[in-house]
């Protein structure tokens, strides 16, 4: 056995130890609404000295009503667990403990003491023209637990990012400007109308020095902030900066820049687009750790660059995974999470010597973790029969520390299974998770099957909980389905030329990795050939709807925010450099290879029924290519149904709304492909009221 195969082998054991097995063949089908309700963990912050995570719990809302969050603290190893005391009209979020770990500051939209009550916020669509009556969050602080919280901020337009100076003495902020009072007069008064690329509000960065100073702006009021981090001196940002507000600069153009902490001086701008988050000062203050991203727009690289001659280093350049991100362990040595294969993986890495070494194989979904003084990490964790929570890592045993969804151990729950294939036609290793009803086997026969694609393409599924509004595997696998879960290229986990192996090809290597992964799940007696369905969301969506009208393979397929027409989504999306990204260059240029690879153009060879599902407020996936892929299917005389969700984005918020998508998956499957529980195991009962649902 290899040394890696020996690691591999004593971290599976290690990992299994610490995971309480679920009774996973007893208990009852998991129905849309148990899904739905499961509250989300989000956001471990470990305190300085270990003894402490401070985390973030969404419990879902009633009504039209977004989920409500809440801060938590976890004792570890005996010390005492805490809930940030809050009004139960607020929502708080984004904790992060002070250097000497003595207090705990966090974003809240809590009015201060003595304050008139706010409007409750919600997504309505009907609220009265030019109101903006939703709370802001500012800046608190709590001492101990128990202790009554500070403010620290009054921003009028609100926080949404912070940081403590390294000594602990100042504050600095990211606040969205306010509209003037001219702005509000004009809005209300419905002369609003929108100049578009010409924005008027920006999030800026302001510098407080506590207990009381005056905010200082450190960002220009023109220029869009969107991270920062201090360095060790206290006398530098890093600010990730971008020159408009709105997801395509976020995500695509953005720089890091260097400021003076005291007057927002600009020092020095750094070459390169960055990732989304904020970038990682060295502990001697000389380098900064971050993503860079790749020219394509597809991939990142995990990076460290030398301020002074901007050199710049790739962590662990022969890691054969996908970096999410890293942490300073010391001033030669990172912490690295990353996605390898299906596994989530921390690696120890050296900043730039090439050097890494596996530190511990976990279930994760993401990057979420933080550091303790001593090395241990926080980190959001998960389990095959557990959803994610507060996990701690030492060394290279990791444990739960939290337990916030207990009622999932009474559900019935899938068994996971990894499969490797390869395919046909340029023999490229691709993997997948198929997800297996509780107590099913070979001798049982094949069963029928969903094959889910995740959205992106750059994006993955893993080995893990696989339940949510848009994760379907575990809820259909209590009804009796298989579903098979395929990283095709163009996701992440096999590094960054796998991921960008999807450049001007979708629907071709794409496709077949994923037929591929069909014959092999045929093959081994798991999915019926004569049974099987294809769905997903987003670039899943775009994936289910080119499979129908390009294969007979299918029975039927879910087009979630799909894709349809690539050339109008290139020019309507919110993320204009998505896909001139993934199609080398214009859309005016690239019409026809556009054209050629949109399901759209192949609708009138669709003959199988497809459920097409897509949010009313959708800009990243505009609502016209969900409704016109429906649309041509019913010219084709295809059996179609098209449901339309009120206020719902690319990324649905309500609760009943996130629940009637996946009743109407249950329902669709249940009647394309029953099986032999059949639509009898789905009581009436859980049927949301129906939003706008289009029918001939």
């Amino acid at each position: 056995m290899s040394t890696a195969m020996a690691w591999r082998a004593a971290a599976c054991l290690a990992l299994l130890a610490a995971v309480p097995v679920a009774a996973a063949q007893s208990g009852r089908p998991i129905m849309p609404a148990d899904v739905v309700a499961l509250k989300e963990v989000d956001d471990p912050q470990i305190a300085p000295d270990g003894k402490a995570v401070a985390y973030v719990v969404a419990t879902p809302g009633p009504a039209r009503k977004p989920p409500k969050d809440r801060v938590r603290v976890v004792g570890v190893d005996g010390a005492p667990s805490w809930q940030v005391d809050a009004p139960e009209a607020a929502s708080e979020n984004h904790p992060r403990w002070s250097p000497d770990g003595r207090r705990l500051a966090f974003l809240s939209d809590r009015k201060p003491p003595g304050a008139a009550p706010a409007p409750v916020a919600t997504p309505s669509a009907d609220k009265a023209e030019g109101e903006d009556d939703a709370p802001k969050q500012q800046l608190w602080v709590v001492d101990a637990p128990g202790a009554a919280a500070q403010r620290l901020s009054d921003a009028p337009g609100g926080l949404s990012d912070f940081a403590w100076s390294p000594d602990g003495q100042s504050i600095a902020w990211l606040a969205r400007q306010a509209p003037s009072a001219q702005q509000k007069a004009r809005t209300k008064a419905g002369d609003d109308a929108i100049e578009v690329d010409h924005p008027r509000e920006f999030n800026q960065a302001w510098v407080k020095r506590l207990p009381d100073g005056a905010p200082v702006a450190v960002s220009p009021p023109q220029q869009e902030v969107s991270a920062l981090s201090w360095a060790p001196d206290g006398r530098r940002l890093a600010l990730r900066v971008a020159d408009r507000p709105g997801l395509n600069e976020h995500w695509n153009r953005a720089r890091l820049v260097i400021v003076d902490a005291g007057d927002g001086r600009l020092l020095k701008t750094l070459p390169g687009t960055v990732g989304g988050e904020a970038a990682q000062w060295s502990p001697d203050g000389t380098r900064l750790l971050y993503r860079e991203q790749s020219a394509s727009k597809m991939a990142y690289r995990l990076i460290v660059r030398t301020l002074a001659d901007d050199r710049v280093c790739e962590v662990a350049p022969g890691w054969p995974g996908t970096p999410w991100g890293g942490r300073w362990r010391d001033a030669h040595t990172v912490v690295v999470q990353g996605l390898q294969g299906m596994d989530a993986q921390f690696l120890q890495a050296g900043a730039c010597d090439g050097r890494w070494k596996p530190l511990a194989q976990v279930q994760a979904p993401w990057q979420a973790f933080s550091l303790a003084h001593d090395g241990t990490v926080a980190f959001l964790g998960q389990g095959t029969h557990q959803p994610s929570e507060v996990w701690l890592l030492r060394g290279r045993r990791a444990r739960a520390l939290t337990d916030t969804n207990p009622q999932v151990a009474g559900w019935s729950l899938g068994r996971l299974q990894t499969l490797t294939w390869h395919n046909t036609h340029d023999g490229r290793t691709v993997h997948g998770e198929v997800v297996l009803p509780p107590g099913w086997t070979p001798a049982d026969g094949p069963l029928p099957t969903l094959v889910q694609i995740h959205g992106g393409p750059a994006w993955a599924w893993w080995s893990g909980w696989l339940g949510s509004w848009h994760d379907w595997a575990q809820m259909l696998a209590s009804h009796g389905y298989a579903v098979l879960l395929p990283n095709p290229r163009g996701s992440e986990g096999q590094g960054a030329a796998f991921t960008e192996a999807i450049r001007s090809d979708w629907g071709g290597g794409d496709f077949q990795d994923v037929l591929d992964g069909v014959d092999l799940a045929v093959a081994q007696g798991i999915a019926d050939p004569q049974r099987l369905a294809i769905g997903g969301w987003s670039y899943g969506g775009y994936l289910a709807a080119w499979a129908v009208g390009h294969s007979d393979r299918f029975r039927t397929a879910i087009v979630g925010a799909g894709v349809t027409d690539l050339y109008t989504m290139a020019l309507t999306t919110d993320v204009l450099d998505f896909l001139p990204g993934y199609f080398d260059g214009n859309p005016l240029d690239r019409r026809a290879l556009l054209d050629a690879r949109s399901p759209l153009r192949a609708a009138n060879d669709v003959h199988v029924p497809v459920l097409v599902l897509h949010g009313q407020a959708d800009e990243r996936v505009p609502t016209f290519q969900g409704e016109a892929f429906y649309r041509a299917l019913r010219f084709n005389g295809t059996p179609a149904e098209l449901t339309l969700y009120p206020r719902t984005t690319h990324w649905p918020q309500e609760q009943a709304l996130r629940r009637d998508i996946l009743q109407r998956v249950l329902d669709w499957m249940q009647t394309q492909l029953p099986t032999a529980a059949g639509a009898a195991s789905v009581p009436a009962s859980e049927s949301a009221p129906a939003p706008a649902h289009a029918k001939p």
